[in-house]
């Protein structure tokens, strides 16, 4: 797995260098080998794991730095291939005065960029706009740290990491967004397509790339927006998949790993294969469709079967993280198809997370107000109404009143919005915390006062990056690459309105019409896919007398966030067990991740 360290020091105070030469010198105690790949006066690149799949230390002309992690750059007909392994001396002087404005427009990719220049005494460290490579950073006296994992950084620390419970309420209310905010104190992140400047003792955080700016800038109008959206993704996917010999496919029988298969298979594209795990019960078999998907391209499916619900245990053995993550798919997927990977040889696995997201799946109830907004009254917005009343399965007159309400500014979403919404077992203390945190929202939510509902939800949904760095990992595992969260990807799907993302009154619509001749009609057709909570339910049922004893007498409820009294009963069983099944595995997850850092010591 690829990781980085990145020291970051004012070299102009003697007590700062020392320091830092101390800490530096000293023996290296996390995973390795790690091998220095830049160094200048007040900085220190440092890299290790597998330099495979695309990763590399792209160095900038003249000693201005390095980019470190997957880079693309479109050629003059609009390809992306890898970008040159040296920046020549002109675009490398581009990129250092712009502070990483010239990366962000003209290359894409899953990277963290250093930028210097000698004698200015100004360092920037800039995380890419799809958040791909985590970038967490703290500061260790005079030094500040910019890591991929935490775990790199804790033998250097010294001194225990306090829970921000703040945050933790934040999450388990769902009022969270891509934030600065992590789940220990002292720990922050970058956001996607943030700066971290440093000046002598100074740093000044800008956020470099702004997705609201770009959904209002230039926008996509129906009559290019198919074609657009259709050549957009098959270049990144095809760009993606350029990094690797060989690749796995996970086909869920659902439109976006199915996008994904054909966008690889109608190019040049590495050898591929894909595969599919079902269920034992009939009705959860989705088999049929990923058949078909495969058929569709020439390729054949390698089909196996998977039990009933996931087995938990592992919860108890996490590795420390500066955030939980979705435990539950890792459970599921992580060591069955690393072992599928190794045994076909592959390198990469591509996953369709994301499509939902960035393809405009639900909340379609804000796409007429947004159009009524941008175009004035004209017969569209009524059909953007009767498309929207059923992409949400909601009456015409509810949307409506949707649509009034956001037209006369009376209200506008914000994740504060979903604060507590179906969380039977959270207790009114978390949602207290959870509404009063607003540092769990992006830095940019409040910038664009005047943006729509239909903006910021998509926005909301598109900067929830996918956590590639799988937590019950093995040296030797494939990558996981989630291709669609692609910058290039992201910025053209946030310029297309809702309203043709839903046209027709299809969640995806505009996807859908996009790749209209590479899917077979089942597919393309498809509203739904189902199991989703039957699989968490039977989940439950397999684990319940872990559950009980990782949350009953656990953190979340010895901090009253949990209400133990409702708690206990859902865990003992009954038909509410179904309603809440979701929310019970949630908990588990966090409850698993606190007493992970209890057990190391933090507080």
């Amino acid at each position: 797995m690829f990781r980085y360290l990145v020291f970051v020091w004012n070299d102009a105070d003697a007590a700062a260098r020392a320091q830092a030469q101390i800490l530096l010198d000293a023996p290296q105690r996390s995973a390795g080998p790690w091998r220095t790949v830049s160094r200048g006066a007040g900085f220190e690149v440092r890299c290790a794991g597998e330099w495979n799949s695309g990763n590399a230390a792209r160095h900038l002309a003249g000693g201005r730095g390095v980019v470190i992690g997957v880079l693309f750059k479109p050629d003059e007909a609009g390809v992306s291939r890898s970008a040159p392994a040296l920046f020549d001396e002109p675009e490398s002087r581009s990129i250092v005065a712009s502070e990483g404005r010239r990366l962000l427009g003209r290359y894409w990719g899953r990277y963290v960029a250093v930028l210097f220049e000698p004698g200015a005494g100004s360092i920037c460290v800039l995380r890419d706009p799809s958040a791909g490579l985590p970038c967490y950073t703290m500061q260790l006296g005079a030094l500040a740290v910019y890591c991929a994992s935490i775990t790199d950084v804790l033998p250097m620390c010294g001194r225990r990491l306090g829970t921000d419970w703040a945050y933790v309420a934040a999450c388990l209310s769902l009022v969270r967004e891509h934030s600065r905010r992590t789940g220990l104190e002292g720990v922050s992140q970058l956001v996607g397509g943030e700066c971290a400047r440093h000046h002598g003792d100074a740093l000044l955080r800008v956020c470099q790339w702004d997705p609201l700016e770009i959904a209002a800038a230039a926008p996509i109008e129906a009559r290019e927006a198919a074609e657009m959206l259709g050549r957009c993704t098959r270049d990144v996917v095809r760009a993606w998949g350029m990094c690797y010999p060989s690749v796995l496919v996970s086909l869920s029988g659902g439109l976006d790993s199915s996008i994904i298969l054909a966008a690889l298979a109608g190019g040049l594209a590495p050898r591929v294969e894909c595969f599919h795990y079902y269920p034992p019960h009939t009705d959860l078999d989705e088999r049929w469709f990923a058949r078909l998907a495969a058929e569709s391209v020439g390729l054949g499916l390698i089909e196996r079967l998977r039990p009933l619900g996931v087995d938990l245990r592992p919860l108890r053995a996490l590795v420390p993280s500066a955030e939980p993550t979705n435990y539950l798919f890792y459970l599921e997927h992580s060591r069955r198809e690393a072992a599928l990977a190794a045994e076909r040889g592959a390198a990469a696995l591509f996953i369709g997370y994301g499509g939902d997201q960035l393809f405009y799946q639900e909340r379609a109830m804000w796409a007429p107000a947004e159009l009524l907004r941008r175009r004035g009254p004209s017969p569209k917005v009524l059909r953007a109404l009767l498309d929207a009343a059923r992409v949400d399965d909601l009456s015409v007159w509810r949307v409506l009143g949707v649509t009034v309400r956001e037209t006369l500014g009376i209200a506008r979403w914000s994740p504060l919005c979903e604060g507590g919404r179906e969380r039977p077992l959270l207790a009114p203390e978390a949602l207290r915390q959870a509404l009063e945190a607003a540092a769990c929202l992006h830095p940019l939510a409040h910038r664009h006062a005047e943006a729509s509902s239909a903006k910021r939800w998509h926005v909301h949904q598109v900067l929830a990056p996918f956590d590639a760095y799988d937590p019950f990992a093995a040296p030797g595992d494939a990558d996981r690459i989630a291709p669609l969260l692609s910058q290039p990807l992201i910025e053209v799907c946030l310029r297309i309105a809702p309203a043709i993302h839903t046209a027709g009154g299809w969640g995806r619509a505009l996807a859908r019409r996009a790749f209209h001749d590479a899917l077979p009609a089942p597919i393309r057709n498809r509203r739904d896919k189902g199991g989703i909570e039957a699989h968490a339910r039977m989940t439950v049922e397999r684990n319940r007398p872990l559950l009980r004893a990782l949350l009953l007498q656990g953190e979340l409820v010895g901090a009253g966030l949990l209400r133990r009294a409702p708690l206990e009963r859902a865990l003992g069983g009954g038909a509410q067990i179904k309603t809440q099944s979701g929310e019970l595995l949630e908990y588990a997850s966090m409850e698993a991740w606190l007493q992970c850092w209890r057990r190391q010591g933090s507080s």
